[in-house]
Parts: structure tokens; C-alpha cells; sequence
């Protein structure tokens, strides 16, 4: 049978299929009957919804868990509420089958002594939810909050991971974590134990501070060099760098002295810039990356070892022999990445569907009429519309992301005259653009009524009316990683597409040039670049899919006139 409910119902847990499942949910003399054909009706959803045999699909969580992170109603024609239940009525059934060994339910009663918690932190009612699936987790484990530990915490991490569903499970995990030690500082009742929240996303790379003061009167001074802070020394750049560039290039020199101690150096001996140049120092620290990347190249790699030979050259001044080595291993870590890379060019394949351009296209104004019907005065509802407003700005000038998250009401803003029938352009000068190119955009109609409406109604909401930025943070602007995160998860919400901040400059391509292609010239202005051998290196052959979709009509035309289309 197609759902393989002739497979031995008595296959060990760790080799069960979602089949084996089926099997065994249909058998069970306990369920009752209607709760049985809930069951069974998800985990066969689950099998058409992925387009496998229920035989070839395992019955573990953790296999499910990408495929329901980008599950949506846009994209499934299920409603909100039945991808809930299916996914619930799943993990019922894998629960209750044995496939999750030792899992108990996160919404078991509480325990009295967590009971009392819980209602002590009463006065912080939105932060005791965000620790409620914890409170529960433990109840259930008959873990009391005085026992709370960060044993205890790993032991939620990994029942997250292995036991259930949620979309980002060390994620969720961590901010269970850091609202946790804030209670611990808001409510007096709360256990005093503050949990570790480990940092996993840079355990490689040693802090500068950390190595000999020699290193790091090094790094100053070239610090100052690469500032150009007096104009006049002519032994200093030909060009000033930017803060990003001098930023990038000291984590990079950072992760190369930091790959010498990692592979045994001891880090009292890292002394100078001359040492990290060195080639055998140099292989070191690209052997060690090349490792951490599965032996393939990467930009990352690529960057590391164009710096240790920029250095060389400009800062340690090597012989020519030294450098022509160090230029030999740039070529050798080259990952020869020309144009979009695979990853987004799968991401753009999204917007073949027109639906899903029509998805992103109406998302800022969907998006407004929704807080606008239910707006509450709440912080939320204007983080929303600020949302939808740099989206909108994004569609229609597709400026790099530092650039969009410093736009400045003062200084880029600027408008022909006061009143709602001026003319309103955003202007960017060179010096604040990574190629230094001058970017000006004429903002459309729309885009200015929304532009009016959220600096009228929701940016003072934000800021108390007194920020100079379009996207105002805790301390300035709004950072890249903030914006992004934000942009990504309400767009991914209301319209299932995946998305990240520096994809729509590559979208505004793609959508140009699927409507006029070979139409490079205007992708390069538009975009801001200097010259037209980047926009056709990075874009050539975007369209070839539509000239495909093109050429397949006229096939598809000529057939109907010449043959009356296929036989059915």
C-alpha cells in the first residue's frame, strides 16, 4: 500500500518511518476513534504536503523542522490554523508511538512551587510568558525553580532540538535564557541563579586586547594609517579608508592571529603584524579556516589571505619573493565566485512565480491597512509600519543596507517644498557609499504617503519625537543585523518569502531585467554602480529564464496554430 501500513509494526523506535506511524496510530486500541483519524489525517498531510511516500520519511522531529520553518499559508493553501494542528497532531503521534523517548508535555500543569512563581511575577506579565514553556518543561520534569541550573537549562536546549517543532530551537532557547536573568533582576521572589548564555557564533577569534601589547600598539598605528589622519605624510594611503572597511579588516587580522594560537601558538609569542604575514604563519591560518569551510575555499578564507598580502605589501613592506608566495596562496583560496553566488541565485528563483512578486510588491501596503485597522497606540504597531516603509524604500531605491539603515531625516531627506504636492528625493552622497558613487532617487507618490504618515504617527512613537533617523535605534541608527532580522520575519510572516536585506538590491535586478532584458544600463544607475562590467558580471544571464518562458509561448503559440495544440 501506498502509506506502508503492511511495514512491520514492530520495527524498532529508531528505525520507524512515518509509515511504521501510521501503522501503529490505526492499531492502538486506546485512542479514540475520531482522535485516531485526526492522527492519521495529519501525518498523511504531512506526506502530500512534502510529495514523499510516508515509507521514505523518518519519524524524527528534527528532520520536519526546515520544512515547517518555511511552511505557509501563501505557498500550501492550508490555513494558519491547520499547519498548527498538523504539526501538533505529528508530534502527538510520534510522542505517543515512542519516537521521542522521555518527552513529556511543555504544557504539563505547574508545580505549586512554580505556581507561586508565576504568580509573582504577575507585574511582568509579557516577560514571564516568554519563560513559560520553561516553568512547564519543568513542572513536568519535577525540576523546582531552586534547583534551576544551567544543567537544567542544556537539558531544555536539547529536548527543544529533539522533541519538538519550533522553527529555531537554540534560538528560542537563548532568549528563554536571557529573559530568565532578567527576572532574576526585576522580580525579588525569582530563583537567583543566573543562567550562561553561551556565544557560539564566534569561538574562534581571540579579542585583540588579548595578545601582547606590542600587537596592539601595532594595530593602532595602523589604525591611523588606514584613517589617513594626517593629510600631509605621504607615507600614509593614497585613499582614506571608510570606518566599515578598517572594521572589517580588524576582525580579519583578528581571526588570522587568532588561527596561529588555535593551532598551537602560544599567544605571548604573536607579537607583530610581520609575524602574521609570514608565509608559513600565513598556510597556518588558511589551513585552519580552510578546515572549519570543509576543505573549500570561501570568501572568508579568500578575504583573510587577501589582507596577510595586503599587509605584507603596504604595512610590513616584504620582499618580492615573500609577496609573489603570499599572492600564490590567494590564488589558491580563491573560491572564483563571479556574479550571484548559488544561494541567491536559489533564493531569486522565488520571484519565477509571479504571485510571489505580487506577494512582495503589495507587502507595504497590506501591511499598513493592517496596523491601520487595529492599530493600539502600542510600540509594535509602529515597528510594523516602520517595516513596511523600508521595504517600500527598498523596492524602489535599492541602496545597499548601511546605507539604508543610516538614512537620516536632516541631511538625506530632502524636499522641494513644504506641504503634501512637493517633490521629495533621497540623496546620498559618494562619500557615505561603499564605491563612493553619488545616489539620488525621486520618490514616488505612494511612497511619500506612507514616508508622511509613519514620520507623522509612528516615528514619534519610536523616539519621542526628538531622533534624527529614518530607522532609529537604542543608540542612533538602527544596526544592519536589527533591520535585517526584523525585515526577514515580517515579510517571511505575511507572505512566506524568503528574504534577507541584501537580496532586494538583487531583486530590483532580477524584476527589471525579467521585463526588459539586456537592459543593463539602467539596473547599473539604479544600483549605483561605477561601472557596467559589474552589473553585467553580476547579472548576465538573470533573465534567461524569462527569455525562456518567452521563447516556450511562441513554441507553445506556433504548435496551436500549426497542429491544434496536444493531444489529451
Amino acid at each position: 500500500m501506498p502509506d506502508g501500513s503492511t511495514r512491520n509494526p514492530f520495527t524498532s523506535a529508531d528505525q520507524l518511518t512515518l509509515a511504521d506511524v501510521l501503522f501503529r496510530i490505526e492499531a492502538d486500541p486506546v485512542l479514540e476513534p475520531q482522535r485516531c483519524r485526526n492522527l492519521c489525517s495529519a501525518i498523511r498531510g504531512l506526506g502530500k504536503l512534502i510529495r514523499k511516500d510516508l515509507r521514505y520519511l523518518p519519524a524524527d522531529p528534527g528532520f520536519y523542522r526546515p520544512f515547517f520553518r518555511r511552511l505557509h499559508p501563501e505557498h500550501s493553501g492550508l490555513s494558519k490554523s491547520r499547519i498548527a494542528n498538523i504539526k501538533s497532531d505529528v508530534l502527538f503521534a510520534l510522542r505517543h508511538v515512542g519516537c521521542i523517548k522521555g518527552a513529556r508535555t511543555y504544557m504539563a500543569p505547574l508545580t505549586p512551587g512554580w505556581g507561586k512563581l508565576w504568580e509573582a511575577a504577575d507585574c511582568v506579565d509579557r516577560l514571564r510568558l516568554y519563560v513559560s514553556r520553561f516553568m512547564h518543561y519543568c513542572s513536568a520534569q519535577g525540576i523546582e525553580p531552586e534547583d534551576v541550573d544551567d544543567a537544567v537549562s542544556e537539558r531544555l536546549r536539547q529536548a527543544l532540538v529533539d522533541e519538538s517543532f519550533v522553527k529555531d530551537p537554540v534560538g528560542t532557547w537563548k532568549g528563554i535564557l536571557r529573559t530568565w536573568n532578567k527576572l532574576v533582576e526585576m522580580v525579588p521572589e525569582w530563583p537567583q541563579t543566573k543562567l550562561t548564555i553561551p556565544n557560539g557564533r564566534d569561538d574562534y577569534s581571540i579579542p585583540l586586547d588579548r595578545f601582547p601589547t606590542s600587537l596592539q600598539a601595532e594595530v593602532a598605528s595602523l589604525v591611523t594609517y588606514w584613517r589617513g589622519d594626517d593629510i600631509l605624510d605621504d607615507t600614509g594611503p593614497l585613499k582614506p579608508l571608510k570606518p566599515r572597511t578598517i572594521k572589517s579588516r580588524l576582525y580579519r587580522l583578528r581571526q588570522a592571529a587568532s588561527a596561529l594560537v588555535l593551532r598551537g601558538r602560544a599567544i605571548e609569542e604573536v607579537t607583530s603584524i610581520a609575524m602574521i604575514v609570514d608565509v608559513t604563519a600565513a598556510k597556518t591560518v588558511l589551513r585552519f579556516y580552510l578546515e572549519r569551510a570543509g576543505g573549500e575555499p570561501t570568501s572568508q578564507v579568500h578575504g583573510i589571505a587577501i589582507l596577510i598580502k595586503t599587509l605584507a605589501k603596504h604595512w610590513v613592506s616584504v620582499d618580492d619573493n615573500h609577496l609573489e608566495q603570499l599572492k600564490d596562496l590567494c590564488a589558491k583560496v580563491d573560491p572564483q565566485i563571479k556574479g550571484l553566488t548559488e544561494k541567491n541565485k536559489t533564493r531569486l528563483r522565488q520571484f519565477d512565480d509571479l504571485k510571489n512578486v505580487r506577494l512582495l510588491l503589495d507587502f507595504p501596503r497590506r501591511r499598513i491597512n493592517q496596523v491601520l485597522a487595529s492599530d493600539r497606540g502600542r510600540r509594535l504597531d509602529a515597528v510594523a509600519v516602520q517595516i513596511a516603509l523600508a521595504v517600500e524604500l527598498l523596492l524602489m531605491m535599492p541602496v545597499r543596507a548601511e546605507n539604508l539603515v543610516n538614512l537620516n531625516l536632516d541631511r538625506h531627506i530632502q524636499r522641494s517644498r513644504a506641504g503634501k504636492n512637493g517633490v521629495v528625493h533621497v540623496v546620498i552622497p559618494g562619500t557615505e557609499v561603499k564605491n563612493d558613487e553619488d545616489l539620488e532617487f525621486e520618490l514616488p507618490e505612494d511612497t511619500i504617503v506612507l514616508l508622511d504618515l509613519y514620520l507623522s504617527f509612528y516615528h514619534p512613537r519610536l523616539t519621542g519625537g526628538s531622533s534624527p533617523w529614518l530607522f532609529p535605534g537604542a543608540n542612533g541608527p538602527k544596526t544592519v543585523n536589527t533591520l535585517g532580522e526584523q525585515i526577514k520575519a515580517h515579510v517571511f510572516n505575511a507572505t512566506g518569502l524568503e528574504i534577507n536585506l541584501h537580496l532586494f538590491r538583487h531583486i530590483a535586478a532580477k524584476l527589471h531585467l525579467d521585463r526588459n532584458p539586456g537592459a543593463y544600463e539602467v539596473v547599473r544607475r539604479v544600483l549605483g554602480h561605477r561601472s557596467i562590467d559589474t552589473t553585467t558580471r553580476f547579472y548576465a544571464g538573470l533573465e534567461t529564464a524569462a527569455a525562456g518562458r518567452h521563447f516556450d509561448q511562441e513554441i507553445l503559440k506556433l504548435r496551436n496554430e500549426l497542429c491544434g495544440g496536444v493531444a489529451t
